[in-house]
């Protein structure tokens, strides 16, 4: 799906439907990444295949999704690029920050509101039921040691996974609302070209593309 086809779809509409079959599904936090520019929320993700998903999307009319729709219509209106193009900033040593792309910040935005509408509970009961499976499963084999030994051992590790996944869960979301931060802070700071090389020391030769003194 070319970029103009994902744009059409988000023109203004209260609505946003787009089904995607076959390879178009990996564009999905491409297309997530375009409604958030543009001011749609996610709906509905209905996964029919694993070739054919159907996502709906609803126009957000609170005053901030609307600046920031505004602001990328004038972007696109200039001849910037659909999607912002952030880098960190000027001040930071090279490599000691890596910027966060709009696909990425729109795959954790997704992630996590999955995790404020269902949480951990989702794993803790499959992982729960997988040792109490392992646990019926091991008195059945009781009359054979080293199979019910193996089942108890298995019941064990689905105990402690049940434990620690809201652990891991809250962790992984801290580290999402990070990264959404971290893009929305370098998104606020420019768009479009790399921000220029720092100015030139007293003395110092003037300044190639890529920031280096001769």
């Amino acid at each position: 799906m070319k970029d103009e086809e994902i744009l059409a779809h988000f023109d203004g509409r209260g609505t946003a439907e787009i089904t995607l079959l076959g390879l178009d599904v990996l564009q999905n936090n491409k297309i997530a990444a375009v409604a958030y520019e543009m001011g749609y929320r996610l709906h509905s993700r209905d996964i029919v295949t694993q070739g054919q998903w159907h996502l709906v999307y609803l126009r957000d009319d609170s005053p901030d999704v609307r600046r920031r729709t505004q602001d990328t219509l004038n972007r696109l209106r200039s001849g910037g690029p659909l999607l912002p193009m952030v880098w960190p900033p000027a001040t930071t040593p090279n490599g000691a920050v890596r910027p966060v792309t709009a696909e990425q910040a729109a795959s954790a935005r997704q992630g996590m509101a999955a995790y404020e509408s269902h949480g951990s509970r989702g794993l803790v009961v499959i992982a729960a039921l997988f040792g109490i499976g392992s646990l019926l499963l091991a008195w059945v084999a009781r009359q054979v040691p080293a199979a019910s030994v193996a089942l108890l051992l298995g019941a064990v590790a689905m105990a402690v996974v049940a434990v620690l996944v809201p652990r891991w869960m809250k962790s992984w979301y801290e580290r999402s609302r990070r990264l959404v931060d971290g893009f929305e802070q370098q998104r606020s700071r420019r768009w479009g070209s790399p921000p220029p090389p720092p100015p030139s020391a007293p003395g110092a030769g003037p300044a190639d593309p890529a920031g280096n003194r001769s």
